[in-house]
């Protein structure tokens, strides 16, 4: 039998239905606008195995709404705090679903002391579609909304919280950032997610997994963002394993810190990385200065790609990648008439729109492929389009300007190079972590959503590594600045990652028709 009680935290009640018994304690922390019946299930089941606290959030459930709208991070200090309370120290198991996962995050990354492991189901808030409508829509399109089971606990659990509440927690969720708090997440961790959890989409989900440095990911078949709802038995093992210490579904690659590696080591990837980039100087002798006439063909439904070098890079120094995406039906174009791209990287975004502008795209529309500095060039054409958008100033649905729909960058220093001081000419000093452009890039986040980023996990030219934050970054097996352009593993992910901005923007497309 279930026992309920309150804990108060100021002027913050967070009520607490607990039960079974014994060790370990499962701390149950539901998403937005819902409450502890939502987890009667699956608590029933983790009951067998020890002691359950269910909770109802400030505002949600039984739990009365507070005079003022805590922060997700404020949230994440109050479940600690209960936690310490509830347990004397004893470390528990977070488990959290949708909004209850940013909590979740929060409060094991402040007080790892109190936290065993944490479960992360169906983690929110998906950086690509960060804003009320979008979610509004995935939820729409969900499964879960086709459950009489889920329909019936969501409705009640709404007309408690009241849509002046769920409001004002909504924007606070949306303004969190999880994907800055998971790298402090230092415990076992679990992410879980229902085959077509539309809310929660399996790249996002992989990606939380990746971040997490010690973290696993499983998904639950034919469920959406309710898998613990409807599928409450098979969610409830998986958590229970997991809290065992047993490997429960499978690893991911970390994306979180860059390669630590001793100077020989370092030593020896910079010299495997200058042969491959002499051997691609040198192959422009045989394999000519145009592109093979090949790439001038490709499918009608897969976007044009443009191919986009790198600092004293010529246009063959891509050539690998080059056919392997039009291996895989893409036409792909190049740029000529950027010489070894040393000039400045505002006015080569500039060159580059004008170029492109002169070739209208495609119906499917056009994908950037950029290497290194050519990355930075490509964000800084999507920065210049989408500021001209929102000054009125374009037409073109993808970027105001030039049709782009989105850019898949390999080894580029989002962030700048710190090895840049160790070259005179002033083309790479330009690239250094503090030149104002560098600076002024990081700060323009609003387009990493249309950015995929690849890397390997040591670049001897970009030791702090090339993860941006808001982007989709895909770790490839593979270190070099220069030779994870020619790896298979880099085709596969640069190819996968066109695959994810189309994806993108048709569901959007799709979304503004259905509006």
């Amino acid at each position: 039998m279930s026992r309920t009680r309150e804990f108060r935290r100021g002027d913050e009640v967070t009520v607490i239905t607990e039960s079974g018994a014994g060790r370990p304690t499962y701390v149950l922390v539901h998403g937005i606008g819902m409450g502890h019946r939502y987890w009667s299930d699956l608590a029933d089941e983790l009951a067998r195995d020890g002691r359950v606290l269910a909770l109802d959030l400030p505002g949600f459930g039984d739990a009365p709404e507070p005079p003022e709208t805590p922060t997700i991070a404020a949230s994440g200090a109050q479940l600690a705090e209960l936690v310490e309370a509830e347990c004397g120290g004893e470390p528990v198991v977070l488990v959290g679903h949708s909004m209850g996962t940013q909590i979740v995050a929060e409060a094991a990354a402040q007080r790892p002391e109190l936290v065993a492991s944490v479960v992360l189901i169906a983690p929110t808030v998906n950086p690509r579609e960060r804003s009320a409508v979008m979610q509004g829509l995935r939820l729409l399109e969900d499964p879960s909304l086709t459950r009489p089971k889920v329909v019936a606990l969501g409705i009640r659990s709404y007309l408690q919280a009241g849509p002046r509440w769920y409001f004002r927690k909504l924007r606070r969720m949306l303004d969190h950032r999880i994907e800055l708090v998971l790298p402090d997440v230092a415990m076992p961790a679990l992410v879980v997610r229902g085959e077509h959890d539309r809310l929660a989409p399996r790249a996002w989900a992989e990606q939380v997994a990746r971040m997490l440095p010690r973290g696993r990911y499983v998904e639950i078949p034919d469920r959406g963002h309710e898998t613990m709802v409807t599928a409450g038995e098979r969610v409830a093992d998986l958590i229970v394993r997991h809290a065992r210490g047993e490997h429960v579904g499978h690893d991911v690659q970390r994306v979180s810190e860059p390669q630590e590696l001793s100077a020989i080591a370092r030593g020896w990837w910079w010299a495997r990385d200058y042969v491959y980039a002499g051997i691609r100087q040198l192959a422009i002798v045989v394999e000519g200065w145009n592109p093979p006439a090949r790439w001038r063909r490709g499918r009608d439904d897969l976007p044009e790609v443009l191919l986009l070098p790198g600092i004293y890079e010529h246009w063959s120094f891509l050539r690998p990648l080059g056919d392997a995406l039009n291996g895989s039906g893409h036409r792909v174009r190049v740029v000529h008439g950027m010489g070894t791209n040393r000039r400045g990287i505002a006015d080569t975004a500039r060159r580059l729109g004008r170029a492109i502008e002169r070739r209208p795209a495609t119906a499917a529309g056009r994908v950037i492929v950029a290497h290194s500095k050519g990355g930075l060039v490509a964000k800084q054409l999507l920065v210049s389009g989408a500021d001209a958008a929102a000054a009125g100033a374009g037409a073109h649905a993808s970027d105001g300007a030039s049709g782009v729909l989105g850019l898949v960058a390999v080894a580029t220093p989002f962030a700048g190079s710190r090895m840049a001081r160790l070259i005179l000419d002033p083309s790479v000093r330009a690239l250094l972590p503090s030149d104002e452009t560098i600076v002024l890039l990081a700060r323009a986040a609003s387009v990493n959503a249309r950015i995929v980023s690849v890397f390997g996990p040591y670049d001897p030219h970009i030791p702090d590594g090339s993860m941006l934050e808001g982007a989709t970054n895909i770790r490839v097996p593979v270190s070099g600045h220069f030779r994870v352009l020619g790896a298979t593993e880099t085709h596969r992910a640069v190819i996968e990652g066109v695959r994810l901005l189309v994806g993108d923007v048709r569901g959007r497309a799709t979304d503004a028709a259905r509006g």
